[in-house]
């Protein structure tokens, strides 16, 4: 199932969506806070689903739900994880990531209905992507978490 609003798509992706999704690329710099795109498909948990985030132009960003979240000790019981958000260099300043944020919590809602809330660390260093989830409704809880490998991250979460 897929759900669009904006011109941005957001869909489950399975690996025949490889190849399409292959040609997202994001800056050195942006790989240490969300990872290698082309290692999105590798190595995917049992507990996490990927997520591909498309306009009319194609393939356009990734990001994976983790359903075993509530294993940190800061996330609440049931609740998932937004991990690997990254947007395609060459789409970022469009609003896509906004448009994607903003449908976010009706495909949530739709395909994890017992979730509460859905949580996310951002490192300190992020601010521009702090400042998207914030303008998506993500609200800062205060605590910082320290076990991430690029230093402090916030903890965000967004009720649903």
């Amino acid at each position: 199932m897929s759900a669009s609003e904006g011109g941005v798509t957001l869909r489950r992706l399975t690996d025949t969506d490889r190849a399409a999704f292959a040609t997202i690329t994001i800056p050195p710099a942006q790989e240490t806070f969300g990872g290698r795109p082309e290692a999105a498909f590798d190595d995917l948990p049992e507990h996490m689903d990927l997520y591909g985030i498309e306009t009319a132009e194609g393939p356009a960003g990734l990001f994976r739900i983790d359903r075993g979240y509530g294993a940190y000790d800061f996330a609440a019981q049931d609740e998932v994880g937004l991990r690997y958000f990254i947007v395609d260099h060459r789409q970022q300043g469009r609003g896509i990531a906004a448009a994607a944020l903003g449908q976010l919590p009706d495909v949530l809602r739709r395909d994890y209905p017992d979730a509460p809330s859905i949580a996310l660390t951002v490192n300190c260093r992020n601010l521009g992507a702090y400042r998207v989830y914030e303008r998506a409704g993500f609200k800062d809880t205060g605590a910082l978490y320290l076990g991430g490998g690029a230093g402090p991250q916030h903890i965000m979460r967004l009720g649903l």
